[in-house]
């Protein structure tokens, strides 16, 4: 039986109403039943090890970043009351750095005595090798025989990867040591298109041995683009017996 204009228009009504239907159904799941994963909704989804960490995101899971380790950790005397402490870090995690890292220099008598203890908070950078140097540490008439260096676990470090774009591409050259390890001149050169500002420069002096004997860091407040600015670390009365002086280049992120 064939249908009248009434019923084939009331059908058209009732088809158009059915699609309508679907496409607000599909647009309503859409929005609120297929979002897309990231690494900030509270749960693990993608490509994530864990929770908003691993795989695709920035922050790297607490159980597969590695705890920076201390090479070493000693204390110079710069005055008759003053020393200078620094330790050597390594940083496993590649290409991941940490921010607001809590540490803690312990120096000792011979007695095995606390003489004084100093702490710090450190940014660490995505880079193998790490100096932390505090200098001025005033000890009154005591003498320092031994250095403990140890990071905090409260907070724990929180690492996350760091674009290798974010990090300026700086170098050293022209470094020269005086003969009597009183004065260590370098130029820190930025070859990149971009200033670079708050950048650490930090100096570590060495024996024939491998032992550090002296330590030293400046702060360089902007290296502008396609420029260089000169880099200047001294201590005064020199130090014996220095055959090499290692600089490190510890960039802002």
């Amino acid at each position: 039986m064939a249908l009248t204009w009434s019923g084939r228009r009331q059908l058209i009504y009732y088809g158009v109403g059915i699609v309508v239907l679907i496409m607000l159904v599909w647009v309503t799941w859409a929005l609120f039943f297929n979002v897309p994963p990231t690494c900030f909704d509270g749960k693990q989804d993608g490509n994530e090890q864990g929770i908003d960490c691993g795989g695709s995101c920035a922050l790297l899971c607490a159980d597969t970043a590695h705890d920076p380790v201390a090479l070493w950790a000693r204390a110079f005397q710069t005055g008759p009351t003053s020393y200078t402490a620094a330790a050597y870090i390594q940083n496993n995690n590649v290409g991941a750095g940490a921010k607001n890292v809590a540490y803690s220099f312990q120096l000792f008598d011979a007695n095995n005595n606390l003489v004084i203890e100093r702490d710090g908070v450190v940014d660490l950078p995505p880079i193998n090798t790490i100096p932390i140097i505090e200098p001025n540490i005033m000890v009154g008439n005591r003498t320092v025989a031994h250095t403990q260096f140890a990071f905090s676990s409260t907070p724990p470090a929180v690492w996350n990867k760091v674009p290798a774009g974010d990090i300026p591409a700086l170098h050293m050259t022209q470094q020269n040591l005086s003969t009597d390890a009183s004065r260590l001149d370098a130029l820190l050169v930025n070859d990149t298109l971009q200033d670079a500002g708050q950048v650490t420069v930090e100096a570590v002096l060495f024996d024939a041995e491998g032992v550090a004997r002296a330590a030293s860091k400046s702060l360089i407040a902007t290296v502008p683009a396609k420029s260089s600015v000169p880099v200047v670390f001294t201590w005064q009365g020199g130090v014996p017996n220095i055959v090499r002086a290692e600089i490190t280049i510890v960039p802002s992120f």
